[in-house]
């Protein structure tokens, strides 16, 4: 390949590498699905998955080596006047670099996740506090905490329970709860 045409190959990787980096990193809610028609194989390594209701961790890793394989194939022909096979080494060397510094990052982060929130469903058989009476039409609030939080939810009984009873929540529908009064301790 002549200088020339590796040096295209090198600009080019290090702009589309970092451009797609950048906008990777600022574009978070923006997903874009392109369908490769080849079947690649399921590879297993930890910090790195690829589901088909996740966003695809190892992205970044494959940005970061495109981005620093352009970068180290210029600066090996800048800062050492290497020739196509000294600049190639340098490339990959430096995409080698890239990929690890994006997927130490990425693991960082993905040890940084917090666990699932807590679905409404959960909740049946808790027992939780009437904050607001449940009166004689069957409204009123509860009150109880999960996810680390105090939360307060509409509620609704057969019966009328005065605030301050302890109750147990017998179901969900949307985002209140149904509830039975417990007997007192």
């Amino acid at each position: 390949m002549s200088a020339d045409a590796l040096e295209l190959v090198f600009t080019g990787s290090a702009v589309l590498g970092t451009a797609l980096l950048l906008l990777s990193s600022i574009g978070g809610g923006m997903h874009v699905r392109i369908r490769v028609p080849v079947h690649m194989p399921r590879v297993r390594v930890p910090f790195l998955r690829v589901t088909r209701t996740d966003d695809a961790t190892a992205m970044p890793v494959l940005l970061g080596f495109l981005a620093m394989f352009g970068i180290g194939g210029l600066f090996g022909a800048v800062a050492f006047g290497f020739g196509p096979a000294g600049r190639t080494a340098v490339a990959l060397a430096f995409g080698a670099f890239g990929a690890g510094v994006a997927f130490a990052i990425f693991a960082a982060l993905r040890r940084a996740e917090g666990h699932e929130p807590t679905a409404l469903r959960d909740l049946v058989g808790r027992k939780a506090r009437v904050t607001v009476s449940i009166g004689e039409r069957g409204h009123g609030t509860v009150a109880l905490t999960y996810d680390g939080a105090l939360q307060t939810l509409p509620a609704t009984a057969r019966t009328p329970i005065a605030r301050g009873r302890e109750v147990e929540i017998l179901g969900v529908h949307g985002m209140a709860v149904t509830v039975r009064s417990l007997p007192p301790p």
